[in-house]
């Protein structure tokens, strides 16, 4: 019975159209990869080197010819989305808008220069504002995450349509 009861789930996984998510490969003629950021420091700039050396890329050694994904513009801008009856804000929305262009060793354009940007509603509860600085920080963080991926996902696709 238990049997049976696997099999009708799975046959009903994949009925709806579900597939794991194919793991990211980038080819091994794209080469040693760095990541370039105006911020050294930049917490983009450091996930997406490490999630890069998990896809398979070869991390860059200094001095020596590597491919480029340059993250030319990182902003983050945060606008009220909408207000009560007494003009105080309820509700905002956090924008993370991030610039880059992907260049081979020789400098040739691999990806053209692309933005994406990704966006969190969130409401503001007046009464408990000690929270917002707390909950701010942990939206940026997944809006980060959810860049990264989307950054890994577009070099994926890229890469793929040339090979």
């Amino acid at each position: 019975m238990r049997g049976a009861l696997i099999l009708f789930s799975l046959l009903l996984l994949s009925a709806c159209g579900f597939h794991p998510r194919a793991q990211l490969n980038l080819p091994a003629t794209l080469g040693p990869v760095s990541v370039q950021t105006s911020d050294p420091y930049s917490p983009l700039g450091l996930e997406l080197a490490t999630a890069l050396q998990r896809a398979g890329a070869t991390p860059a050694v200094e001095g020596s010819p590597s491919s480029a994904l340059k993250i030319t513009a990182e902003a983050w801008s945060t606008a009220p989305l909408s207000v009560d009856q007494f003009a105080r804000v309820r509700e905002y929305i956090t924008r993370y808008r991030v610039d880059f262009v992907l260049v081979d060793a020789s400098g040739k354009l691999v990806i053209e220069p692309q933005s994406i940007e990704l966006s969190r509603e969130y409401t503001y509860d007046i009464n408990a504002s000690a929270g917002s600085p707390a909950e701010q920080e942990l939206i940026q963080r997944e809006l980060r995450r959810d860049m990264m991926a989307a950054i890994l996902r577009r070099l994926d696709v890229v890469m793929r349509s040339k090979a």
